[in-house]
C-alpha cells in the first residue's frame, strides 16, 4: 500500500544517510502570531531533530494566523512546491493539531506531504511504522484533536449561551448605539453611548420624516461631518446595517435564527435551529421610545429594498480598471442587472467611474480571448501549470481509496472467520471487537479518502474542461463556467482598461424609435440609394402638404442622419453637421414615427439588403482589453493588447 516515499522516524535505515527535513509550524488564530505559539514550536522540534544526527534541517515554513481547517494555507503551498522539488523528504511538525483541527483537515494535509514525495513526523508523538499501524495511530490522534477541538467549540459556546441568558453581553461588537461595560469581566453588558445615541435618534428623525432614501440619508449625514464608528463615510451598505440594529429593533437577539447571510451567520442545524443554543432576548437600555421604535420600522418598511444575493460568479471581478486606477467588482444593480462596478465608487468621493454591465464586457472578453486563442499556434498555447501535478495527485489518491477499501475488505473476511469460531472463547471475542475496532478507524479515514477524492476529480474536470477549450480549434470560452473562465482568465493574465475615460452614459428615457425597432425587433435599414430615394420622396409627398419641404433642411441627409444614429446609438448633440440641425433632423423623425410613416420608410429601404441592429444608449464605454506574457510550452511569448469597442474587438 502507497503510503508516500519517506520512511518513517524510527525506521530502519535513517542512521545511514542524510534526511532532509522541513518544519512546519502554525497557529489557528490571527491573535497568537506575535506570542509564543512559533517560537515554542521551533524549539521543540529544534530539541527533536538534535537527537537525530543524521536529520539536516532545509528550512522553515511557517502558517500564522491560517484556519486549520483548510487544505490550502500559504505557507503549506509553499512547503508542498520544495517537496516536489526533491528539497525535503520529512516534515516535522510540533504535534499533529498544527496539521489541522479536525480528522479531515489532518488527513488532507498529510496526503499532500505524502503525494509530494515526504513523510509527516510529530516531536511528541509517534505515528510508527507505515502500513496498517500508522493508518490507524493517526486515525487515533486525530480523532483525540478533533474531539478537544469540539469540547473547546462547546465550552466557548456554553459560556456564550449562560452569559446571554443572564442579560450579559455575550462577545462581538456591540449594536450601533451602545457601548460595552466592563469589557473582559465576567458581568460585561451592553450600555448606551451617549455619542452613537444621538446619531440613533437623529436616524430615526430622518426616516420617519420620509422622501428620503437610505442613500439620502448616508449623504445627509456625510454633509454634516458625522462618520462611521470606524471613522468612515457612511454608505447605503453600512447604514443599512445599522438600521437593522438592535437600537431600532427595540432588542438584541444572540443566535439569530432569520439573517444567514456573511461569514459570521448563526450555525444552525437540520431542523432550522441554532447549533449550539436557542435564540436569547438580550434586554437593552432604550435609546429610543416604544412609539418612536414602531413608527421606525413602518418607515423602514416602506422603502427598505430586500436583501440580494448574487447568483453566480463574476469572473472579470479584480480584473477591470476604471480611469481612477481602481479595480472593478461584480455587483447587483438597482434594477436587478448584473454589472461591475468600480470599487471607489462608494468612497467619501466617488471616482465617477461609470458602470459595465457584466454580460456584456464578458462577452467583449470572452471574444478577444477566442480570437487571441484562435491565432496563437497550437504549440504556443498556454498551459495550466496545475493540471500535471493534480493528475497526478488524483491518480494517487485514487490509489489510496483502493488499498483502503481492500483493508477494509480484509477486515470484513477476517470478522466472518473469526465469528464461525467457538462463540465462548474470550480471546476471540476480543479479537473480534479490537478487529472491529480496526475496521471502524478504517472505514472512518475511507470516507475522508473519498471526500477528498470527489474533490480532486471536480478540480481535475474542471482543468481538463478549460484545457480543451485551450486546444481547440476554435476556442469558445463563454462554454466555460464562471469560476472556469476566472481561471483561464487568470492562465493568460487578462486585464481590461476604460479607454475612453471621458465616457458617460446617456441620461433620460429611450428615445420611442429605438423602442419600435427594439419592439418590433427591426433591423436598421442601409441609406437610401439613388433608385430609392424617390420612392421615399414619393411617399413622404403623398402624405404630407408642400409646407413640410420648404424647410431647408435635405431631408435625404437628414433621413441618413436618423439612420446613422440608430445604428451608433450617439446622442442627438452629437450627430455630425452633413445630416443637419440636430433638433430638426430629430422632430422630423419623430413625425414620422407618429403618423406611421417610419415603418414604411424602412420597409421600402431594407429592399436593398439586409439591416443593422438598432443600438441604443452605448452598452459599454471603448476597452481595451490586454494579455501576458504568460507560460506556453514553447519559450513565453507575450500576448498583445487588443482595443475593443462597444460593437466588438477593434
Amino acid at each position: 500500500m502507497q503510503q508516500g516515499t519517506a520512511p518513517c522516524a524510527e525506521g530502519k535505515g535513517r542512521d545511514s544517510k542524510s534526511i532532509a527535513v522541513a518544519a512546519y509550524m502554525g497557529v489557528s488564530t490571527a491573535e497568537q502570531r506575535g506570542k509564543y505559539g512559533i517560537p515554542a514550536q521551533a524549539d521543540a522540534i529544534g530539541a527533536f531533530l538534535e537527537k537525530r544526527p543524521t536529520w539536516r534541517l532545509v528550512g522553515s515554513w511557517e502558517d500564522p494566523g491560517e484556519s486549520g481547517s483548510t487544505d490550502s494555507r500559504p505557507g503549506l503551498d509553499k512547503l508542498l512546491t520544495e517537496i516536489s522539488a526533491g528539497r525535503a523528504d520529512v516534515v516535522v511538525v510540533h504535534s499533529l493539531d498544527r496539521l489541522g483541527r479536525t480528522g479531515a483537515a489532518i488527513w488532507r494535509c498529510i496526503w499532500q506531504v505524502q503525494d509530494a514525495g515526504a513523510e509527516v513526523e510529530c516531536c511528541n508523538q509517534v505515528l510508527g511504522e507505515r502500513g496498517l499501524d500508522r493508518w490507524l495511530t493517526i486515525d487515533r490522534l486525530a480523532q483525540t484533536v478533533e474531539a478537544d477541538y469540539q469540547r473547546i467549540v462547546a465550552r466557548t459556546q456554553a459560556g456564550r449561551q449562560l452569559k446571554a441568558v443572564d442579560g450579559g453581553w455575550p462577545g462581538g461588537p456591540a449594536p450601533y448605539g451602545y457601548r460595552i461595560s466592563g469589557k473582559g469581566a465576567f458581568g460585561s453588558a451592553l450600555e448606551v453611548d451617549p455619542a452613537e445615541a444621538a446619531v440613533v435618534k437623529l436616524l430615526a428623525d430622518l426616516v420617519i420624516e420620509g422622501g428620503r432614501t437610505v442613500r439620502d440619508i448616508a449623504e445627509e449625514l456625510n454633509r454634516r461631518g458625522i462618520l462611521t464608528r470606524s471613522g468612515k463615510s457612511w454608505t447605503t451598505t453600512n447604514l443599512h446595517r445599522r438600521l437593522k440594529s438592535a437600537a431600532f429593533l427595540g432588542q438584541a437577539v444572540f443566535r439569530r435564527s432569520d439573517q444567514q447571510w456573511g461569514g459570521h451567520c448563526t450555525r444552525l442545524d437540520g431542523s432550522g435551529r441554532p447549533l449550539h443554543g436557542e435564540s436569547v432576548v438580550i434586554p437593552l437600555p432604550p435609546i429610543l421610545p416604544a412609539d418612536r421604535i414602531r413608527a421606525v420600522q413602518q418607515a423602514l418598511a416602506e422603502f427598505a429594498r430586500p436583501r440580494r444575493i448574487p447568483v453566480g460568479e463574476y469572473p472579470l471581478t479584480g480584473r477591470i480598471h476604471g480611469p481612477c486606477g481602481l479595480p472593478y467588482v461584480g455587483c447587483f444593480r438597482g434594477d436587478g442587472v448584473r454589472t461591475y462596478r468600480c470599487s471607489g465608487w462608494q468612497a467619501t468621493e466617488p471616482c465617477g467611474c461609470v458602470f459595465l454591465r457584466a454580460d456584456h464586457v464578458e462577452e467583449l472578453v470572452a471574444r478577444h480571448v477566442n480570437a487571441l486563442l484562435a491565432s496563437t499556434p497550437l504549440r504556443d498555447r498556454p498551459m495550466l501549470p496545475a493540471s500535471p501535478q493534480a493528475q497526478r495527485r488524483l491518480l494517487l489518491h485514487a490509489e489510496r481509496v483502493r488499498s483502503l477499501k481492500r483493508l477494509v475488505a480484509q477486515c470484513d473476511g477476517e470478522l466472518d472467520g473469526l465469528r464461525r469460531q467457538a462463540r465462548h472463547s474470550r480471546v476471540i471475542a476480543a479479537a473480534v471487537r479490537q478487529l472491529e475496532a480496526d475496521k471502524g478507524a478504517l472505514e472512518r479515514v475511507l470516507a475522508h479518502a473519498q471526500d477528498w477524492l470527489e474533490e480532486l476529480e471536480t478540480r481535475v474536470s474542471r482543468d481538463d474542461r478549460v484545457a480543451a477549450v485551450v486546444g481547440a480549434a476554435a476556442p469558445d470560452s463563454q462554454a466555460l463556467l464562471p469560476s472556469e473562465q476566472r481561471c483561464l482568465l487568470e492562465s493568460l493574465k487578462v486585464r481590461v482598461d476604460i479607454a475612453d475615460p471621458e465616457f458617460r452614459y446617456r441620461e433620460g428615457t429611450k428615445c420611442m424609435t429605438m423602442q419600435w425597432h427594439e419592439g418590433s425587433g427591426t433591423p436598421v435599414p442601409p441609406d437610401p440609394t439613388d433608385s430609392l430615394w424617390p420612392r421615399v420622396e414619393e411617399l413622404l409627398r403623398s402624405r404630407y402638404r408642400p409646407h413640410h419641404f420648404r424647410s431647408p433642411l435635405d431631408l435625404r441627409a437628414a433621413l441618413s442622419g436618423m439612420l446613422h444614429r440608430l445604428r451608433t446609438g450617439i446622442l442627438w448633440r452629437d450627430l455630425p453637421e452633413r445630416f443637419g440641425d440636430p433638433g430638426k433632423v430629430r422632430f422630423r423623425q419623430r413625425t414620422w414615427l407618429a403618423d406611421g410613416v417610419w415603418a414604411e420608410i424602412v420597409e421600402i429601404l431594407s429592399e436593398v439588403g439586409e439591416g443593422a441592429p438598432v443600438l441604443s444608449h452605448a452598452t459599454a464605454p471603448p476597452l481595451s482589453i490586454s494579455s501576458g506574457p504568460i507560460a506556453v510550452r514553447q519559450p513565453n511569448v507575450s500576448l498583445g493588447t487588443r482595443a475593443v469597442d462597444p460593437a466588438g474587438i477593434s
